[in-house]
């Protein structure tokens, strides 16, 4: 069986975009990557604390840490009490550790998935319905994977297992239940093998993997970051087939003016016929906002 672990990024008002990231791991290996990530934590703490499920692999808190003002009630991060420099070599390692990892058994290797939603795609639609959108399609790609490879001769299910968001638990569930029943505007879904689970990341390193990956994805494509190493580093894991990457998907309004030049926009294209019409890479900067289309 692959457990697919997910989580998102831009829910938060004004964000630049709505981001699903999603880790699948055949179960095989899915203890072992675990392990590998606690080593990984206690080696760089140079000691095995008591308390090391605490530490949890959170890109965004990692980076942004803080002790609370005097006085206040707010609660701490466990990282406000290490160096920031120490916080980004864990967090850095962390996603070596991910592009790195060997998986056990050729042909069943982990794979990456995301989906970007930008903030003017369908912007007349409430939030609720973009994200079930996003779902969808996270959902379907999960689900072409595992069929793909029960054609190669590897054949399993998949089980998704997503990071506690209470308010929107049900919903994911019920859409889900609806794709295996009947296709939405997607597909339907052949291969899961229950609805989604939800769980606390602190739990589990990988919930806490498909944190690194949203937060990837939502560094890659914000306006104000010039560039974003760790999504270098993980980018060959996305799902691809035949030389195309199908697990990493950019929606924005005018895709079809061929202007974005990110990876999984410009894989599109060329898989579509319409590499002619692909402007040439440009580098980005803090000054000039760059064209998201796809």
């Amino acid at each position: 069986m692959y457990l697919l672990f997910v989580d998102e990024s831009g829910t938060h008002g004004g964000s630049h975009a709505f981001v699903l990231g999603g880790f699948a791991i055949h179960e095989d290996d899915a203890q072992r990557l675990q392990v590998a990530l606690d080593e990984l934590i206690a080696r760089k703490l140079g000691r095995i604390p008591p308390n090391l499920d605490e530490y949890e692999l959170h890109a965004a808190e990692m980076r942004n840490a803080k002790k609370p003002k005097s006085g206040s009630m707010a609660v701490s991060s466990i990282w406000a009490n290490l160096p920031r420099s120490l916080r980004l070599e864990i967090l850095d390692a962390a996603y070596d550790m991910l592009a790195g990892f060997k998986c056990s058994e050729p042909g069943l290797a982990p794979a990456l998935f995301g989906v970007v939603v930008d903030r003017n795609f369908h912007s007349g639609e409430s939030q609720l319905q973009r994200e079930r959108f996003a779902y969808e399609v996270l959902l379907n790609k999960f689900d072409v994977m595992l069929k793909r490879r029960t054609r190669d001769g590897f054949p399993n299910r998949g089980l998704v297992i997503h990071d506690r968001r209470v308010v929107a638990e049900t919903d994911i569930q019920t859409w889900t239940s609806e794709w295996r029943k009947a296709a939405g505007t997607i597909g339907q879904l052949m291969n899961l093998a229950d609805v989604p689970l939800f769980a606390d990341s602190r739990a589990t390193r990988l919930l806490q993997v498909a944190d690194l990956v949203s937060y990837a994805i939502f560094r890659r494509y914000s306006p104000d970051v010039v560039k974003e190493l760790n999504f270098d580093k993980v980018w060959p894991l996305f799902h691809a087939e035949d030389g195309h990457v199908h697990g990493l998907v950019h929606y924005t309004p005018s895709f079809g003016q061929a202007t974005c030049n990110c990876e999984p926009c410009r894989g599109r294209l060329l898989e579509e016929g319409q590499a002619a019409h692909i402007r040439p890479a440009r580098g980005r900067s803090r000054r000039r906002r760059p064209q998201r289309q796809g």
